[in-house]
């Protein structure tokens, strides 16, 4: 019974009844004065991590207990901001589907319609056997035999795993950033994520949906060069909040973007419009001037129009606005620009090109290089015995991308076919780390692979689909649970760092992936986890010699109290960039990308797949702005707002296929089908379909996302490395938005 007024008296009168001295007396905690140390509140510095910027951020605590969370004033990151994911953090941390503790499954058969009938463990148990299969499988099959899916972070994982001579660590990057990591190693010296959008004069964008991404110091960025003055361009399939912000929008055909970028620097080139201080200085152009002149000749505005459908006049005159602005950008930074196409390589190349052109690396209104402290890893603080040689097969053909093996990432691309094809059976043993298989294409193929493998471990917040398919989960902490020291790297003209503070102990039995590292190497690798004194590596005395090393403060308490340590000094642009030239300097043209069978200049390529009888329509993904990926759906603030994912269709399309508003329809590509309600919106072209990533968990232990939407990925063909080979795509693009597709109305 609830308590009311109505209540009170009649339980007051039975209390009367009972014969109490006071009949209000039973209610003394509902009524008695406040105190004030009950509702005293603490406000904790920490950074944000949901993704890479980190904004830094204000929890507020109340007895134990995260009530509010808030942008931090003066970060260099979120400026006092936070993007809606950041804001909703605190729900991440108390989610009701939170792994809790180790569990065993008792059910051999895997799937994700099956019952994995978990039992409850203890970390030891956990561990222990975690061990035992490893040592098991590795001695049995060689280390070939183990797959890691998982980032190369913290340091403690990164060093158990080189300590094990892992040889198949797999990770996201090739969906994400790769290729742009390795253009930029070669062309200008080195992935950068800073963008000096407040002082750059014309911006032009190839497909990134820069302010609906919610990174907020870009969004800020943006924002600031907007107001003074800068020209924003923008190309894009589909009209977005970018879109809207930006001068001008062209709707240009899908994968087309590496044509446009051709062409600009052929007129740029032809009309001696670039920065000429720039390029004879820190540039290789006089040395490769005749082939680069010859190789880029070719690529017409006229050539570029027909293949684009942005008319050749706006072409030309983009590229001559862009080059006479004196403070040009063309960024790029993950997914859209990187990843989504067969030539997203060629593209980014192009892109490094058009900014070298322009002379703003590493100058005002340009790409920047970020001024950071230098804060040592574990190996540096505690220097281990020599790690054993990483030999055998990588399973994901990787070593047949001379480029990509340099950078030591995975392809989520290739695994399924090499797990299947490629080396059926090679895979025993496999530790996946935060990651689920919605973030592959066509997750059907992933699935299959993960059940041929003997034994999995899975650790994770949430129960996630890869958790299903685990023989041992282990629940893991959260960043409001952890703390470490996170240095400003996307708006960073001077050094900053911020302490991410735990707000929280961490809740049930969650532990850390640097903890199960230690325990790990404990078991199965021991010199490696050993400080010079014999004794164990303490992540906490670590923590504290990292901030004592990189200046930041004597230890981490004292570097929590600080909050944020900077130093404010006058940016000075370089002159010197080791991109591997003799002489270092910036390459137009990569004689490294030549040495390794790859192109030296970029080529026209087009994209993997292009409309056809059968599926005459681009297939189109997008990743919304309040979710990340696939990690958020589950969060019940953000699945509030956005549930669910649907066919967004033209409205033109949709009236000759007479599909309506909330229908439901099919759309079927060349691996798989999916059925969900349409949406029509002027904002998508005519002759494509647009889905939202990150839904269709097929987990039925998340609350409130599993069951609900479709997994885009179910039409997006997986591809073989010799698919990649084939297409020149040395850069190991991933092609998450190369499929077609066709659409029908269900009823």
């Amino acid at each position: 019974m609830s308590l009311t007024r109505r209540n009170l008296f009649r339980l007051s009168g039975a209390a009367g009844l009972l014969g109490a001295a006071n009949p209000l007396s039973a209610f003394d905690q509902f009524f008695r004065a406040a105190d004030p140390t009950l509702a005293a509140s603490t406000k904790v510095t920490t950074c944000c991590g949901i993704c890479s910027p980190a904004c830094g951020l204000q929890a507020t605590v109340q007895d134990g207990v995260v009530r509010f969370i808030e942008g931090l004033p003066n970060d260099a990151h979120g400026e006092g901001h936070l993007c809606g994911k950041g804001a909703a953090g605190a729900q991440f941390l108390y989610d009701p589907d939170r792994l809790k503790y180790p569990m065993r499954r008792t059910n051999p058969k895997k799937g994700f319609g099956e019952d994995p009938g978990w039992e409850r463990i203890s970390w030891e148990q956990a561990l222990d056997t975690i061990a035992a299969k490893m040592k098991e499988t590795v001695d049995a099959y060689g280390t070939e035999s183990l797959l890691f899916v998982t980032l190369p972070s913290p340091d403690l994982w990164a060093r158990f795993m080189n300590a094990m001579g892992v040889v198949n660590r797999i990770d996201h990057i090739d969906v994400c950033f790769q290729t742009d990591r390795i253009v930029q190693r070669y062309t200008t010296g080195g992935k950068t994520w800073c963008n000096d959008f407040e002082n750059s004069k014309y911006i032009l964008l190839f497909g990134w949906d820069l302010v609906a991404k919610a990174k907020v110091v870009y969004a800020n960025g943006i924002v600031k060069a907007r107001g003074n003055g800068a020209k924003v361009v923008h190309f894009s399939p589909t009209y977005t909040t970018t879109s809207r912000m930006a001068s001008e929008w062209h709707n240009i055909n899908p994968g087309t973007d590496l044509a446009v970028a051709l062409a600009m620097i052929q007129v740029i080139l032809s009309e001696q419009l670039y920065n000429k201080e720039f390029v004879d200085n820190f540039t290789n152009f006089a040395q490769y001037e005749s082939q680069i002149r010859a190789h880029f000749a070719q690529y017409s505005p006229a050539w570029a129009a027909g293949i684009s459908g942005v008319p050749a006049a706006d072409i030309q005159r983009i590229a001559r606005e862009f080059a006479a602005s004196g403070g040009g950008i063309v960024p790029a930074h993950k997914k859209t620009l990187c990843a989504n196409y067969m030539n997203a390589t060629q593209l980014v190349h192009a892109i490094s090109i058009l900014n070298m052109l322009a002379g703003t690396i590493d100058r005002p209104g340009g790409r920047y290089f970020p001024r950071t402290y230098s804060v040592p890893g574990v190996d540096a603080v505690y220097p281990p015995p020599a790690y054993p040689p990483k030999s055998g097969r990588r399973v994901d053909g990787r070593d047949k991308l001379p480029l990509v093996q340099e950078t030591d990432t995975g392809l989520f691309s290739t695994l399924a076919d090499g797990m299947l094809n490629k080396f059926p059976d090679m895979i025993k043993f496999a530790f996946w780390n935060a990651y689920t298989i919605l973030a592959f294409p066509n997750p059907k193929t992933m699935e299959q692979a993960m059940a041929k493998v003997d034994f999995t471990v899975v650790m994770d917040f949430i129960p996630t689909d890869t958790v299903t398919m685990a023989d041992i989960v282990l629940p893991s902490a959260m960043y409001l649970e952890t703390s470490d020291v996170v240095v400003r790297d996307y708006n960073a003209k001077y050094p900053q760092a911020v302490a991410r503070a735990a707000v929280a102990t961490p809740i049930f039995e969650t532990r850390t992936a640097g903890y199960v590292a230690i325990e790990l190497g404990k078991r199965l690798c021991p010199d490696y986890f050993k400080t010079p004194d014999g004794a164990w590596i303490n992540p906490n005395t670590l923590l504290d010699e990292k901030v004592k090393r990189a200046g930041l403060g004597t230890n981490f308490a004292d570097f929590r109290a600080k909050g944020i340590v900077e130093n404010r000094a006058a940016f000075t642009p370089r002159t010197s960039f080791a991109t591997g030239d003799a002489n270092n300097k910036c390459q137009i043209y990569v004689p490294q990308f030549a040495a390794r069978g790859a192109e030296a200049l970029p080529l026209w390529h087009p994209k993997r797949e292009m409309p056809t009888e059968h599926y005459p329509l681009y297939y189109l993904t997008f990743i919304p702005g309040i979710h990340k990926r696939n990690t958020t759906q589950n969060n019940r603030i953000l699945n509030e707002i956005m549930p669910t994912n649907a066919a967004i269709l033209n409205p033109a399309l949709a009236a000759r296929l007479n599909i309506r508003e909330g229908q439901m329809v099919l759309v079927r590509s060349r691996v798989g089908q999916i059925g969900l309600p349409a949406h029509l919106s002027e904002t998508v072209r005519p002759d494509a379909v647009m889905v939202a990533h990150g839904f269709g968990h097929q987990s039925r232990l998340l609350g409130a996302a599993g069951g609900r939407g479709v997994r885009d990925g179910d039409l997006v063909p997986e591809a073989s490395i010799d698919d990649f080979v084939a297409a020149g795509n040395y850069g190991g693009a991933s092609c998450i938005m190369d499929a077609v597709c066709s659409v029908e109305p269900l009823s």
